[in-house]
């Protein structure tokens, strides 16, 4: 159907209905694939029929069986065949089975294409174009009402109301047509009927050819896994038989969703995606999703529903505020649905994030209040096509209720089942008495669900309360298992309850892994689930979750990690708690994946707090295990200190239980990640571990622990030959080693050693190496630890071209993850290499676009941006606020008793004489290139003394005193003899050409040029023409010092 028409079909001619290549006969009730007659009945034809013509559309159970079986009384289980006989006929076209959506307590949905035709003439309707130009806006009749083909569902017909909501949703809607993203939530108690309204609302929606994606909240008794509601939607909609352009889309734009989304990637795709998001955060996941369906509103509006958020991951909530606060036209609308007193009493923030929402006006309020009498009138009118009875009920019937649309359902179906109404002849009437105002009827909606259920017999009441214990919604194969019983002979009882009672309605068939399969059954409003739950004895329930635990267990087998979180809640549930802890692990595990890193972290707390229950002496496995795992959880979400106390904790466990190697991994561990955060944390666990080690049995090991903790000392403390020998000692043994723990301490050790060696190659190569291995594990911790020492090997290497590429790729990587600690490290290195190149103002621009939060928390980047800062100003010729980078270090240093690297401390010092030099201070300078050469000198670490002989040469030289500077210079070049160190050789050449004009020799002084332009020209050589690194080097040797 072109979109700028709706075709109307001739009454009097026979019309046909094209479904891709299938051609459905709507006179004789036959369906064709080309030329050829399928071998479908005419129930099912009948069925085709009425969700075609409502494309897009959910038709709900009862519309079809009256379409297929009009006015014969039927079993939804007659549905369910011919809807497979269906699928089954459809499957012809590759993907045609999946044109029939199930949506669960809802019905069915075509989306596969169609085309509505006849056999002789159509009469077309124009659309008139949009005024006032710009993009045109579709009218409510745009599309051709689709609510008037076929029949209209009983259900659907019965609603009544809300007619204000549907005026607002529609002035929201037009504000979302014209490009302004709108937030609507719809607010209500239990029973409200915010289900209805979204169907209510959907169905008005429907004229603007919207397209859905429709995301669910359930309530798993706190499995909540990160995401899902959105991961679930994107999924649904990708399988789609138009789901294709949608797939796209999110290849293109939310590659971090993709990974979620299992089935649309083959192994090389998956390993290549895995790497494109290596390091990603949750703040990127949400910017991907706002993005993606920025990008998809760009052809059509599309309409996201989210519904019970009440219930919802944390991280969805961030996804919806990170949207209701964007600026960028999409033709978006959000409806989420929600209770308030539920989040309320919860805490849940989906309260906070509305009301903010609210003040600052980016969403619209629907709250939903009860029926008024008038509408409660109505509606017993259309549900009993008849005005003198629902005169007669609506008044007794509201004072009742008081509106509440749940209760009023209830109630009918009560006062029909005890035939206080009754049908005759095909129209309803009262029966005897008034049974309103009899005490024995209800008198609110919690009783009137009791009352509903204590009517059925005693099997259909352990039946429900059985399928109570699985959730929302369940499979009859799973009820079957939790009162061991029969599969088909608990469907069948389930299928009687869907068809005479409503408390549950059919959704669906479930199949399981080992080729289990059976009819899955959901209740028709979660008050009658926690009602049946609540109404079980403790033994009873633990019994049911136990025998439904170990039933899931075999009809998933080898795949039970997919769903881990729902058998650690029937486990933890039946105090089974062996098998609960190994599934909050998994289910931990599986957040991670999604970057839920807060879920896992609770995950792991429900399994710690089991273990603190049992208080059994057998603790230290199973405790250390998950306080390793919540520690790498929480340092991932960026709780470090958290982090830590889980190490600490994990500490002291191994202490209690005598495990003295745990003990000492779990210091080394601690030493590790608080290099950068806590370096008085890192050395005292450090300190810890190497004095420890004394104790160890095994040689290897403690030649590795006492290793790291002396590269530690290099790093912070600086060269003691001890430590260099006891680094050497475990290089040595590690030789040989593969596993990935002792890889990484390996490369760390002696990327550390080889930088104070000035052998900066194999630095670079043990970085390079470090990355690799730590993006293989995925700890993005590590591979910033090993980037900052490949970057450090690269700027001294001279291979600036590289350290530019590899780092600009970082950052982008970095900016798309939203990780705010490698942005500034990736800022800060290309900072450091502007400043080297002497692009001062480029130096300064990227140092001070610095995430200040990201300075506070991790001393490392704080001195790194200070030593470059330092570096800028002197560049620029502003000593004035170069000495307000040192005095910001020295309070940084006092305040919080920490040291810095041996790589900032010889940068920071080097700047300190720079910068005396030229306010004229000599003294200050003298001392600053002796606390330099004092530092450096025990070390093999030619690059640095070269430097700082380089600096003594021009403190002498400023000093008057030529011999001296002639002395300097020439340790310097000695120092320099054979080695290849650019930064060193041209500040040692530039030296070298002050002291030979001072001295009176031009000759050499012209020789120390040469040398010094070489050097420059080389280093700009790294960089493409039009660099300005490039340009701003070959500057150089123009300026003052220079000539």
């Amino acid at each position: 159907m072109n979109d700028s028409r709706s075709v109307l079909d001739n009454g009097d001619k026979r019309a046909t209905l094209a479904i891709g290549p299938f051609r459905l006969d709507v006179d004789t009730a036959t369906l064709y694939r080309g030329n050829d007659l399928l071998p479908v009945g005419c129930r099912a034809v009948a069925l085709l029929s009425a969700l075609a013509k409502r494309q897009g559309l959910v038709v709900s159970k009862d519309e079809l069986i009256q379409a297929a079986w009009s006015g014969m009384v039927v079993e939804e289980s007659n549905l369910s065949v011919q809807i497979a006989a269906l699928r089954k006929a459809l499957a012809a076209e590759p993907g045609g089975e999946r044109w029939i959506e199930t949506l669960p307590r809802r019905g069915y949905r075509f989306v596969g294409p169609t085309t509505t035709s006849s056999h002789h003439s159509a009469i077309e309707e124009k659309v008139p174009p949009a005024q006032g130009g710009g993009r045109t806006i579709l009218s409510p009749g745009a599309a051709g009402d689709r609510s008037q083909e076929g029949s209209i569902a009983r259900r659907s017909r019965w609603l009544v109301g809300r007619n204000g909501p549907l005026a607002t949703l529609d002035k929201v809607t037009q504000r979302m047509l014209a490009g302004d993203r709108q937030v609507v939530f719809i607010t209500g108690e239990a029973g409200i009927g915010k289900t209805s309204f979204v169907e209510m609302a959907m169905e008005q929606l429907s004229r603007y050819r919207v397209e859905t994606l429709c995301g669910f909240c359930t309530e798993r008794f706190g499995v909540n896994e990160a995401f899902l509601p959105l991961i679930d939607s994107l999924t649904t909609r990708c399988r789609a038989p138009d789901g294709s352009a949608v797939l796209e889309a999110v290849r293109a734009h939310a590659p971090a969703w993709l990974l979620q989304m299992p089935g649309f990637l083959d192994v090389a795709d998956r390993a290549a995606f895995r790497n494109e998001v290596f390091g990603a955060t949750r703040e990127r996941m949400s910017r991907e999703f706002c993005d993606l369906v920025e990008v998809l509103s760009v052809d059509r509006p599309w309409v996201l529903v989210i519904e019970d958020m009440h219930w919802s991951d944390f991280q969805t909530v961030d996804v919806l505020s990170r949207f209701a606060h964007g600026d960028r036209k999409a033709q978006v609308l959000v409806l989420a649905t929600y209770r308030v007193g539920d989040s309320i009493m919860s805490g849940h923030p989906v309260r906070r994030l509305h009301q903010d929402l609210e003040i600052h006006g980016r969403c619209s309020d629907l709250q939903l209040d009860r029926l008024s009498k008038t509408e409660v009138e109505h509606h017993l009118a259309l549900r009993f096509q008849d005005e003198k009875l629902a005169s007669a009920l609506s008044g007794p019937m509201f004072g009742r209720t008081q509106g509440q649309p749940l209760f009023i359902a209830s109630l009918v179906d009560y006062l029909v089942n005890h035939e206080s109404i009754v049908e005759i002849d095909g129209a309803w009437r009262l029966g005897s008495g008034t049974a309103l105002s009899e005490d024995v009827v209800p008198n609110d909606l919690i009783n009137m669900i009791t009352h509903r259920i204590d009517r059925l017999s005693e099997d259909e009441q352990q039946m429900l309360e059985a399928a109570s214990v699985a959730g929302s919604e369940c499979a009859a194969a799973l009820v079957a298992a939790g009162l061991s019983r029969d599969t088909v002979e608990t469907e069948e009882v389930l299928e009687g309850l869907a068809r005479k009672d409503h408390t549950v309605v059919s959704s669906g068939v479930s199949e399981w892994p080992d080729g289990t399969y059976s009819g899955s059954y959901a209740f028709q409003h979660i008050l009658y689930q926690n009602v049946l739950y609540q109404r079980l004895t403790p033994a009873r329930r633990l019994q049911i979750h136990h025998r439904m635990g170990e039933r899931l267990e075999q009809g998933y087998g080898d795949r039970t990690e997919n769903i881990a979180a729902t058998l650690a809640l029937h486990f933890e549930q039946s105090h089974d708690f062996p098998r609960a802890l190994r599934y909050l692990s998994q289910a931990a595990e599986n957040s991670a994946k999604r970057l839920g890193h807060e879920e896992a972290t609770n995950y792991l707390s429900r399994a710690l707090g089991i273990l603190d229950r049992l208080g059994t002496t057998d603790q230290y496995g199973p405790r250390t295990s998950l306080l390793r795992q919540r520690s790498w959880a929480r340092r991932s979400a960026g709780d470090l200190a958290g982090s830590v106390r889980d190490l600490e904790e994990m500490i002291a466990c191994a202490a209690d239980a005598g495990q003295l190697r745990h003990e000492v991994n779990g210091l080394l561990a601690v030493s590790r990640f608080c290099l950068h955060a806590d370096r008085r944390m890192c050395l005292h666990a450090s300190n810890e571990a190497l004095a420890k080690s004394e104790a160890l049995e095994d040689d290897a090991f403690k030649a590795l622990v006492q290793g790291s903790s002396a590269s530690i000392n290099l790093w912070l403390k600086g060269w003691k030959e001890q430590d260099a020998a006891l680094c050497e000692k475990a290089l040595q043994v590690t030789a040989d080693a593969r596993d990935h723990g002792t890889l990484i301490r390996r490369y760390g050790i002696e990327g550390i050693l080889e930088c104070l060696r000035s052998r900066y190659e194999e630095c670079r190569r043990s970085g390079t190496d470090g990355k690799k291995l730590a993006q293989e594990v995925g700890d993005v911790y590590i591979f910033v630890l090993f980037n900052v020492m490949e970057s450090t090997a690269l700027i001294h290497l001279g291979q600036w071209r590289r350290l530019q590429q590899e780092t600009i790729a970082a950052l982008a990587l970095a900016e798309r993850n939203a990780n705010r600690p490698a942005i500034a490290l990736c800022r800060l290195t290309l900072g450091w290499l502007h400043v080297e190149a002497m692009d001062f103002h480029g130096a300064r621009e990227l140092c001070e676009s610095i995430d200040q939060a990201v300075l506070e928390e991790n001393p490392f980047a704080f001195f790194f941006q200070r030593a470059v800062l330092a570096k800028v100003f002197v560049g620029l010729n502003e000593p004035q606020r170069a000495h307000q980078q040192f005095d910001n270090v020295m309070q940084r240093l006092n305040s919080d008793g920490i040291m810095m690297d041996y790589t900032i401390y010889a940068q920071l010092h080097h700047c300190l004489c720079e910068y005396s030099l030229q306010v004229g201070d000599i003294a200050q300078a003298r001392t600053s290139a002796t606390k330099l050469y004092e530092y450096v000198a025990p070390a093999p670490d030619r690059n640095h003394l070269a430097q700082a002989h380089g600096l003594l040469t021009r403190v002498a030289l400023a000093a008057g005193d030529l011999e001296e500077a002639r002395a300097e210079l020439s340790r310097a070049l000695s120092t320099l003899e054979d080695a290849d160190m650019p930064l060193a050789a041209w500040r040692v050449y530039r030296a070298g050409v002050e002291v030979c004009e001072s001295l009176g020799k031009p000759a050499e002084a012209a020789k120390y040029r040469a040398r010094f332009e070489d050097v420059i020209r080389t280093l700009a050589g790294n960089f493409e023409p039009d660099d300005r690194l490039r340009s701003s080097l070959l500057a150089a040797l123009d300026a003052p010092g220079a000539r």
